[in-house]
This record gives structure tokens, sequence and C-alpha cells, in this order.
């Protein structure tokens, strides 16, 4: 029996070579695009799962968006202190980046000397010593809790170890530093990549940082405790003596941080649940669509089978006989799609990963994969059921007498599921458009600063670059050809603030919220491109700008923002040049040199803030950035490889890292582009998915109507208007899909678009283009269809009559 059934498919798939290509190329892509977002899901969602007791641990965060930052992850570590001994509090992990202990004067060394070579230690972290408790380490070596407890020990990665070392068995090994050596206490593998923390050298947190620093503040809670309540109580800490605070602490599950928690400040960057939202709804969308397309395909074709079955059936083959060889028949289409899709999905996960940004494979023989093949056959089998189910059930008497009109119900369900498809493409087209229009706003906003022919040297030892006079480094610089001028950067301009000084000014005015201060160089205006609105650039001329203390007062010249001047009452840019600012918290005099058109720090969702910029004061800061400005003919990837080798002569560092401007600034906004890739992809598939189906009813629809066809051309009808009576019917569906997608899409769209401060008006030409496209693809897809039909010769059709 089953013999027979496989002999009579691969017959049905000879006959009609075309409709089985476009069945196993709808199925295969569909089920490919399908596999690719439950492998993407099920990496995003299996974040943190491995932690110890990952559902009771939550990450503190303090919330700024009242102030106009964000929420950001590192909290009080005092704050912290005072909630030891909570009922509700079973212990407390706290994690901090080793250049924030210069805060309290604490600082410890990250530069390290191996065989006469300078390194960075990469992403170095000081931890409390219950870190086992909290995050899980595969340790291979050593004795990490008591490293922890020493101040001159060090806990490496193995990744870590092999660069320093070039093995991993270095337990007891000493890494010289400026104020001594370190000894290796302990190594452990690499950190999982589905996890939000990345560290590969940790050092032991002092005592005093645990009472009155910041950062990273995991709090393991009892079951039964509830969060709201206890983060009023983190609120009311934080905020005590000052009633009046808007700022409010929060909590987010270790499990969610990944998709939850992705400010400027997280070791490392987070997903994006709208990305993955997106991915999973459309991912969804398009298996659907490639199996409805797969049953009209099919019932199309049962037409040109009815014969068959009725001649079957004539000599005797029962209903289940006949609803088996169709289901063979589909299962071979199946199986075949699912090799295809598998293939795709081989093939294309370097591009996928590329996009996406992770390392995402296919594992064979794993859970994932017996999951998704009883998918597939679930789809298969629910996809092929109901056609076999349609083909068996025909009337032996009625099809062999040429009647093949049946299904009315059938026909309306059909025709609304061609409704909802083109409805998706027109959605998705309206999308891809907004998206594009509000990215290239993003790139086109003035942020304030110059991002082309930039480069910028990153997280350099602040000692080695803010020199007053005679920086042999960036003259060094300055001469290289193609370069137009330097300077330097304590912030990263495409990320977030990181310190601020709170002036007061000369007529009485304190203002309130984050101000942000960059630690900048000579020739600041000139090198960043800022707007001078009065007064001048920092200059050699004028080296009295440069900070300077002089009994325990210091003095510093500074460039404010147009914001600044407006928020202090000044009437004009020009009335507060030469006028003396005060800082109290350090001391500090600062004489107004210039002031500069507003400069927005981070992506585009993010206000301009007063801001200033200050000659060589770095004592808030740990780290410092050289920007350097390039001619536009300058060849780039030469530059960078002459500045790689001057920095590692005059610093003796050899991982440097120098990024594009430009590159930063888009990765400020990686997940918006991520989207609009993602969007475009899905977008092209709908469409092709929806061609399929329309295809697969245009023929059926065709094939049910060609003696009348042949009637009306006998009786003088001509080849369009012919094409344009069995084109009708599928425009008056698209115009129903329009209906149903315009008011869905303006929702969908502008709720993203509100995600900016400044973001693109909806307009009518976007949904007029998206609707004439479909409706123009749709007539072309019928038009195919009924044109091959239309001319044929009517005797051919009618002379059974």
């Amino acid at each position: 029996m089953i013999v027979n059934y496989l002999v009579t498919a691969h017959r049905a798939i000879k006959k009609d070579k075309q409709h089985f290509f476009l069945n196993v190329i709808g199925f295969s892509i569909g089920l490919a695009a399908a596999i690719l977002m439950a492998l993407f899901a099920q990496h995003e969602l299996s974040y943190d799962k491995h932690q110890p007791d990952s559902e009771r641990v939550y990450l503190a965060h303090t919330d700024w968006t009242s102030i106009g930052l964000q929420e950001i992850s590192p909290s009080s570590f005092s704050n912290a202190e005072t909630f030891k001994n909570h009922s509700q509090v079973e212990d407390i992990f706290r994690l901090v980046k080793s250049a924030d202990l210069s805060h309290l004067n604490l600082a410890v060394s990250k530069l390290v000397q191996v065989n006469g070579n300078d390194y960075r230690l990469n992403n170095f972290y000081s931890a409390s010593t219950n870190i086992l408790d909290f995050i899980a380490l595969d340790i291979i070596g050593g004795d990490i809790t008591q490293a922890l407890t020493q101040p001159n020990q060090l806990v490496l990665s193995e990744s870590e170890a092999l660069r320093l070392f070039g093995e991993s068995q270095v337990v007891g090994r000493t890494l010289k530093h400026q104020q001594g050596q370190y000894t290796i206490g302990a190594i452990f593998k690499d950190l999982a990549q589905n996890s939000h923390v990345q560290f590969d050298s940790l050092i032991h947190m002092p005592a005093k940082f645990i009472q009155e620093g910041q950062g990273y503040v995991y709090y393991k809670l009892l079951a039964n405790t509830d969060i709201a309540n206890f983060e009023q109580q983190l609120t009311a800490e934080f905020n005590l003596g000052q009633p009046d605070s808007t700022i409010t602490m929060t909590l987010i599950n270790m499990e969610d941080l990944h998709l939850k928690s992705n400010g400027p400040f997280m070791m490392k960057e987070g997903g994006s649940s709208t990305v993955l939202q997106i991915c999973i709804a459309l991912s969804v969308m398009l298996i659907v669509i490639a199996s409805i397309n797969f049953i009209n395909l099919n019932i199309a074709q049962s037409a040109k089978r009815a014969k068959e079955v009725g001649i079957r059936k004539a000599l005797g083959a029962s209903k289940w006989q006949l609803v088996g060889q169709f289901l063979t028949e589909s299962f071979l289409v199946v199986a075949l799609a699912a090799l295809m899709a598998f293939a795709m999905v081989e093939i294309s996960l370097p591009t996928f990963n590329q996009i996406m940004d992770r390392e995402l494979s296919l594992v064979y023989g794993s859970e994932f994969m017996l999951i998704t093949s009883i998918v597939i056959l679930a789809v298969g089998l629910l996809s092929g059921l109901y056609p076999a189910l349609f083909i068996a059930s025909f009337s032996a008497k009625r099809v062999l007498s040429g009647d093949l009109v049946r299904g009315a119900t059938a026909v309306f369900v059909r025709k609304l599921t061609l409704c909802l498809q083109a409805a998706l493409s027109v959605g998705l087209i309206i999308a891809v458009i907004s998206l594009s229009q509000q990215l290239s706003l993003i790139d086109s906003i003035a942020v304030g600063y110059d991002k082309s022919s930039r480069l910028v040297i990153k997280e350099l030892p602040p000692e080695a670059l803010y020199i007053k006079e005679n920086n042999s480094l960036l003259t060094a610089i300055r001469h290289l050809p193609g370069v137009e001028q330097v300077t330097l950067s304590s912030l990263d301009l495409t990320n977030d603030i990181n310190g601020g000084l709170f002036f007061t000014w000369p007529n009485g005015e304190t203002l309130t919220g984050p101000q942000p201060t960059v630690a900048t160089g000579y020739y600041a205006v000139e090198t960043l491109g800022l707007t001078l609105l009065a007064g001048r650039d920092f200059s050699p001329k004028f080296s009295s700008d440069w900070y300077q203390v002089d009994d325990n007062n210091s003095t510093v010249g500074v460039l404010v923002s147009r914001r600044m001047v407006e928020l202090a009452g000044y009437p004009s840019p020009e009335s507060v040049l030469g006028l003396t600012l005060t800082d109290t918290n350090f001391k500090l005099r600062a004489k107004v040199v210039g002031v500069i058109e507003n400069v927005k720090i981070g992506s585009a969702r993010q206000q301009a803030l007063p801001i200033s910029f200050n000659l060589g004061f770095d004592a808030p800061f740990s780290t410092g950035h050289i920007i350097i400005k390039a001619s536009n003919n300058t060849n780039m990837p030469k530059l960078n490889s002459q500045v790689h080798q001057l920095i590692q002569q005059e610093l003796h560092l050899s991982d440097v890292k120098i990024t594009m401007l430009a590159d930063d600034y888009d990765n400020a906004h990686k997940s918006e582009n991520r989207a609009l890739e993602m969007v475009t992809i899905f977008s092209l598939l709908a469409i092709f998915l929806t061609c399929l189906g329309t295809f697969g009813l245009a023929s059926f629809s065709t094939l049910r109507r060609q003696k009348e066809v042949a009637m009306r051309k006998v009786l003088g009808a001509s080849r369009l208007s012919i094409v344009n009576l069995l084109a009708k019917e599928f425009l008056l569906l698209v115009a129903i899909s329009i209906v149903i997608a315009y008011p869905l899409s303006y929702w969908l769209v502008g709720d993203w678009l509100a995600n900016f401060n400044e973001r693109i008006e909806q307009t009518l030409w976007v949904y007029l283009v998206a609707a004439a496209f479909i409706t123009v693809i749709t007539w072309l897809t019928v038009a195919s269809i009924a044109f091959k039909t239309a001319s044929g010769r009517p005797s051919l059709i009618l002379r059974d009559e």
C-alpha cells in the first residue's frame, strides 16, 4: 500500500513540476525563517537561567528618567549595606569596574607587564568574595574565594590567561604593574555567551568601597518577597533627606536583565525585547502564511486530479485510502521542504549571526532539533490534512460529469487568509519605509559635534594624556599624514555621561539635575566639530586655561553649552564670557572662555543636557580617549594602522581599540538598525509568500471559471478584459486588506516612534506607496495566470459540451 502511494506521488510530482516546485520553495522558506527565529528566541530567552538561584536574584537599578536620563544598572553600595540584615534579603553580591575604585582613591593598576610588553587587563572588575553564590563559574585552577580576599591576587578567565601567558595553568604566576605585582590566584573557564556578566579579570573589593562605593548590587531575596514593596523601601533609603527627589530604585530579575536592562553601563550589550517580539511575531506569521499557501496550492491542484479521484472511487477506493494517498504526497513535499529549510538555515546562519551579533548554530541531536522536527511534522500533518480531506471528498458522479464547482465556504476561508496575507505585506512595507525615515532622521539630527572623518582611540591611561605641555604622543599623532587636528575627551560622546560639575553662577543660580562635563585638551572645538557661538576655542596661546591647583583651590577654563547659559538665566552667549563659576564639591573655579551649541550625548533618544567642556580636569574620570580629525581624503585604514604603531611605541600598549566616531553613533542605535533589517527581510519574504498564495488561489479560481472564460472569448471579449475580470475579485481582496492594515500600522508605528524625542511624522504617501505596491504585485500575479487561460483556444475547453 505505502509503495503504491509513493509510486503515485512520484507520478503526480512528475506530471506537474511547477506546482511541486512552488510548494517546496514556499514551504521551505517559511520553515527556514521560523527555525532561525526559534533559534534566536531560544538563545535570547536562555540568558542567565544557569546562574545559582537566578529566579530569586535581582540587580538594583537607579532610575533617572524623571530628569531626562536613563535607568542605569549601577547603584549605591552604602544603600545596599543598610539592607544586608533585612528580613527578605538572603545575601548581597557587589561587583564594580576596577577603574571605579579610583573615586575613593583605591585605584588598582589595569596595566600589567609580560615579557617587556604592556597589556591592559580585559574586563577588569572588583568583586565581593561571595561571587560563586551568584555567578556560575567553572574553576579550573586555584581558589577564587581565597583569591578575592587578597588585594594583590588576580582571578583570570582561561582566554585572558592564554592571552597574557600563552597557557591557562598559571596559578601562582605573577604580573608586574606600576605599584608592584599581582599573583594569579585562580583561573575559571570563559563565561557562557548567554550571560549578562562579562569579566575576564577579577580582584578583591576593599572594605571601604563596600561601605561607600557604587556599582552593581545583586540582591538574593526570599521566594515570597513583595518586589514592589522592596523597591519602595530601597527608594526611600536612597532619597533619605531628600523628600522631593524623583529618583527611584528598581529591581530587575537576573533572568530578565538581558532584555530589560540595556543602559549604557551594563557589562555587555543587552538584547532588545522589541527586536525579539518582532522576530517571533513575523516568523509565526511567515510559517502560517507558508502553511496556508501549501493548502491553497494543493487545493488549486485538486481540480486537475478530480477525475482521478472519481475513477479511483468508481473502482472501489475508500475515502480514507484516498486521504492516505494525498497525505503521503504532502509529507513527501514537507520532508523535502524541511531538508531544504535546514540547508537554508546553515547557509544563512553566518549572515544572520552578523546581523544579530550572536554566535548561533544548529546542534543536531539536541532537544531544540527534536522539538523542531516534531513541530515540522505537526505543521506538515495539519497543512496536508485539509487538502487531503477536501480532494478525497469529491463525489465520483459529479467530478466524472465535469462538475468541479464546490466548497463555497472553503473558498471564502481561502480568500480571508489571502486578505490577511496582503494586510501583513502592506503593514510591513509601511514599517520598512517608516523605520528607514526615522533612522535617516537620527543620522541627520544635529548632535552638536561632527561625526565624519573622526577616529577615536579609546580607554587610554589618563596620566599619559592630560599633560599640559610637551605632550609627545599628541604631537606625534598630529604629524601623521592626513591628520588635521587632535584633542582629548574623557567621555564617549555616543554613550552616556560619567560625571559632572555642578556650577554656581555669579548671579547665584545653581542648576539642578545632570550637568555632564568633558575633560578635553587643546583645539576641542576644531577637532570635535563643535559650533562656537561666542568666545574662543582652547589653545596653547591661553595655557592658563589648563587645570591647575593653587593653595587648595583649583582653576580651569570651560566651554559651556547654550542650554546651560539659558538655564542659568543669562540673556545671550556673549553675556557669560569671562564669568567665573564655582563648584564647591571639587573646590573648583571655572572661567567661561566660550559658549557652544548644545551637544547631545548618547543616542537620539536622549535629550540635550547642559554640558561643559573643561581643559584638562580629569580628576572625576579614570580613563581617556583621543579624538583625531582627519582630512576628507585620508586613507582611514592606513591611518588606523599608523596610530596603532604609534600608541604601541609611546605607551607600550598592544591592545589599542580604535573606532570611527560615526560607527560608534550607529552602534548606539543598533537595535533600531536590527529591527529595520529584520522587518525588511521579512517584508520581502512575506510579499513573496503572499504572491504564492495569490498564485494558488488564482489558479483554482481560473480553473473553476475556465468555461466562462471560453464562452466570453467566443462572444468577442478581449484578453485584457478577461484578465481584468479575473483580477477584479483579487483586487477587491487587496482593498479589504488595506482597510485592515492602515489603522493597525498607524498605531504600531506610532507607538514605536514615541520612544524618540525627535521623530518623523507619519505621512500619507507612505501608506499609498505600500497599497499601490501590493495592488500591482497582486494584479501581475493574477494576470500571469489569467492571461495564459485567456490565450487558450475556446474549443479545447468547450468540446465536451
